[in-house]
């Protein structure tokens, strides 16, 4: 598996105008269940907070990944939001969240194991500040899907 085969532009929105964590994390799942990710948003939701409320999501550099695992998902899934403004979000550093990835899988165990690579590839990814400062300037969900790709 890797990033390219999970990276859906469907689930992209750049330049998003949200207001705080909540509004963006309800704005990513409601992409989800219209992209059919998910059959369920208030489940998934609570399965989101269920896991925010067990550490930070917030990986530093204005980035966060959260993530649900929850009986409603269809299939794996990555939403992203590149963010017009940074909002408040519980970061390692403090300093809130301008590019969200949420993750959707499942509970059973195949979809742990997704999970986890995807985890795994997100943060590889992310690790390069160049990477990071390139997805805070994309305009487009092109770019998005090309910079996480690569």
């Amino acid at each position: 598996m890797n990033l390219k085969d999970v990276i859906d532009e469907k689930t992209i929105l750049t330049e998003l105008e949200t207001q705080n964590r909540e509004e963006t994390l309800e704005t990513l799942v409601e992409l989800f269940k219209q992209e059919n990710y998910i059959a369920d948003q208030k489940d998934f939701l609570e399965a989101v907070y269920k896991r925010e409320a067990e550490g930070v999501t917030g990986i530093g550099n204005l980035v966060a990944i959260p993530h649900g695992k929850s009986k409603s998902v269809n299939k794996v899934g990555i939403a992203i939001a590149i963010l017009k403004d940074t909002v408040e979000w519980p970061a390692l550093d403090d300093k809130g969240a301008k590019v969200v990835i949420l993750l959707a899988v499942g509970e059973d165990n195949d979809n742990s194991k997704e999970h986890l690579k995807l985890l795994s590839l997100i943060a590889r990814r992310l690790s390069n500040d160049e990477v990071i400062e390139q997805l805070l300037n994309a305009k487009q969900k092109s770019e998005v899907v090309s910079i996480l790709s690569n």
